[in-house]
C-alpha cells in the first residue's frame, strides 16, 4: 500500500476549515452550557423540592435521549411544532447545549456534594447570602470535583460534533469524509483527522492539569 501525506496539501486547507467549525461549536456549545449546568446543579442540589423534582425529571430525561436525537428535533421538529427554522449550526449549538447543560449539571451536582457537610452548616451558621458563599465557600471546595469530569465531557464533545453533520454541519469529519470520496485517500486522511483529536485532547488535557493545580490548593476558603 503506497502511502502519500501530499494528499493534506491538496486537502488539507479545505479539511481544516472544518476544524474551525468544530472548535467554534465546541465553545459555543461550552460557553452557553457552563452557566446553565450551574444552575441546574444548584437546582439539582436546593432544599426545596419544587427546584430539587423539577430539575431531576428533566435531567434523567434529557441524559437518557441520544444526543442524534435532540440535534433532530431541534433541526427537524422546532420547525413544525414552533414554526422556527433553525440554520444547521444554529441548531446544532441548540441541541448540544441542551444535552451538555444536563451532563454538566450533574457533574456541578456531585461537585456540591463533595463539599463537606460541615462548610454548609458553618455558611448557615454564619447566616452568608447565598452567592457570596458560593463564589467563595463552595464552589473553590467543589471545583477539583468538577474539572477532571468536565474536561472528561468535554473531550467528549469534541469528537461528539462529528454527529452534527447529520444536520448538515460541514464540521472536520464530515469535510474529511467528503474528501476521502474525493480522493479515495481513506488512511492517510483519517491518520491526520485522529492526530487533530489527538493534539486537542492533549491541549485540554493539559487545561485540566493546570486548573487542578490551581484550585487544589484552595483548602478551606474563608469567607
Amino acid at each position: 500500500m503506497d502511502f502519500d501525506l501530499s494528499i493534506w496539501a491538496v486537502r488539507g486547507p479545505y479539511i481544516l476549515q472544518g476544524l474551525w467549525l468544530t472548535l467554534a461549536l465546541v465553545a459555543g456549545v461550552l460557553a452557553i452550557s457552563t452557566p446553565l449546568a450551574l444552575a441546574v446543579g444548584l437546582a439539582l442540589e436546593a432544599r426545596s423540592r419544587w427546584l430539587r423534582a423539577p430539575a431531576t425529571v428533566l435531567s434523567w430525561m434529557v441524559r437518557g435521549v441520544p444526543p442524534l436525537i435532540i440535534l433532530f428535533i431541534a433541526y427537524y421538529v422546532l420547525p413544525i411544532v414552533l414554526d422556527l427554522r433553525l440554520e444547521s449550526l444554529t441548531a446544532a449549538i441548540a441541541g448540544f447545549v441542551v444535552y451538555n447543560t444536563f451532563i454538566l449539571g450533574e457533574v456541578v451536582s456531585a461537585g456540591l456534594r463533595a463539599v463537606p457537610k460541615g462548610q454548609h452548616e458553618a455558611i448557615a451558621a454564619a447566616g452568608l447570602p447565598m452567592t457570596r458563599s458560593l463564589r467563595r465557600i463552595v464552589l473553590p471546595q467543589a471545583m477539583p470535583s468538577i474539572i477532571p469530569p468536565y474536561v472528561s465531557y468535554s473531550m467528549d464533545m469534541v469528537k461528539g460534533t462529528a454527529l452534527a453533520g447529520a444536520i448538515g454541519v460541514t464540521e472536520l469529519v464530515t469535510r474529511a469524509n467528503q474528501a476521502i470520496v474525493a480522493t479515495n485517500r481513506p488512511f492517510e486522511i483519517l491518520l491526520g483527522v485522529a492526530i487533530i483529536y489527538g493534539v486537542i485532547d492533549a491541549m485540554l488535557i493539559a487545561v485540566q492539569m493546570w486548573s487542578e493545580r490551581r484550585w487544589d490548593h484552595q483548602g478551606h476558603v474563608s469567607p
